[in-house]
């Protein structure tokens, strides 16, 4: 893992991962200890891997982007529980289901309303030619930034309009 933008964007991350402790998700793994810097790196920027579970929907780590190094593990009940605790969300940027039950795969995938869908998969854009394809709030613009939408963003194209009489 490397380094995080910035020491305010550390501060905003622990100060995330200190509201998961205090709204009483269980931290299973804590990336503000131990952290191994290889090189001659101060520590300002760096965090490892956090994780959390029984992350209940209304808790800030739930409702928010932390956008750093700390994943929370929500359960549902059933697939109709957790579809809809993932299209209650503000955001849409990315969701994962893991299951061995191909229809309940394929039902995830069209109902849930995500840009980014993982399925048995965690990292739901692991390639850099996929599309970026959040929704809702975790989107802005009219193209997505990589794929083939960010060549088409970057290519001049031209339309040539003929009439032969």
């Amino acid at each position: 893992m490397g380094p995080v933008k910035d020491s305010e964007k550390k501060a905003r991350i622990m100060g995330h991962i200190e509201s998961g402790i205090r709204e009483g998700a269980a931290l299973k793994l804590d990336g503000r200890k131990n952290i191994d810097i290889t090189g001659d790196y101060p520590d300002t920027c760096f965090l490892g891997p956090t994780i959390f579970e029984n992350v209940k929907p209304d808790m800030t780590i739930a409702r928010e982007e932390i956008f750093g190094p700390v994943m929370s593990v929500l359960r549902a009940g059933n697939l109709d529980k957790a579809i809809e605790m993932c299209n209650s969300s503000n955001y849409g940027n990315g969701n994962a289901i893991f299951t061995s039950d191909g229809k309940s795969a394929r039902e995830f995938q069209y109902r849930v309303t995500s840009g980014n869908v993982g399925i048995n998969i965690g990292i739901v854009a692991p390639m850099a030619f996929f599309p970026f394809s959040g929704m809702k709030d975790s989107f802005f613009g009219i193209l997505h930034t990589m794929g083939q939408e960010a060549v088409r963003f970057f290519t001049e194209s031209k339309v040539v309009i003929q009439r032969w009489l």
